[in-house]
C-alpha cells in the first residue's frame, strides 16, 4: 500500500536532527569542509523529502557555481529553478524560479538536501532510514 503525502512529510519529520525552525545560530558544510551557508529560514518537507531553506544572503559567496551545461535555466521561463552546484563535493543546489505544487518552496530562496550537508551544530542533519 502506498503512503500518502501526509505519511511521507510525517515519517520524514520524524528522521529530523536539524530542527525545522533554527533556534541557534548555525553553520553549514559539504561533508568534505566547504562552508556554504550561515544559518538557514527553516526546512522544507514535500513529496520528494526534505530541503533546507536558505536566502542568498545567508549563502557563502564563492562556495558555488552554475554549470556550464545548466546555465540555459537562467534564462529559461519554463524551468522551476536555477541549478547549481558546491565548489567541492558537486551538491546540488536550488534556486527557485516558480511555485510547485509538490512543496512550498519560495521564490528566489535556496534549497539543499539535509542529506548533502553537515553543521558545526549537528553532524548528521537527518537519520537515514
Amino acid at each position: 500500500m502506498r503512503k500518502t503525502k501526509e505519511e511521507i512529510i510525517q515519517a520524514y519529520r520524524e528522521r529530523l536532527i536539524l530542527p525545522e525552525f533554527p533556534k541557534e545560530e548555525i553553520k553549514f558544510s559539504t561533508k568534505n569542509g566547504l562552508e556554504v551557508a550561515n544559518y538557514y529560514e527553516r526546512v522544507v518537507i514535500g513529496d520528494r523529502g526534505p530541503y533546507i531553506e536558505f536566502s542568498k544572503s545567508m549563502m557563502i559567496r564563492g562556495s558555488m557555481y552554475v554549470p556550464k551545461e545548466q546555465k540555459w535555466r537562467i534564462y529559461s521561463d519554463k524551468c522551476y529553478y536555477i541549478e547549481l552546484r558546491t565548489n567541492i563535493d558537486f551538491v546540488k543546489i536550488y534556486l527557485q524560479k516558480k511555485e510547485v505544487d509538490y512543496a512550498d518552496y519560495k521564490i528566489r530562496c535556496l534549497y539543499i538536501s539535509p542529506f548533502d550537508l553537515t553543521s558545526n551544530i549537528y553532524p548528521e542533519l537527518i537519520r537515514s532510514k
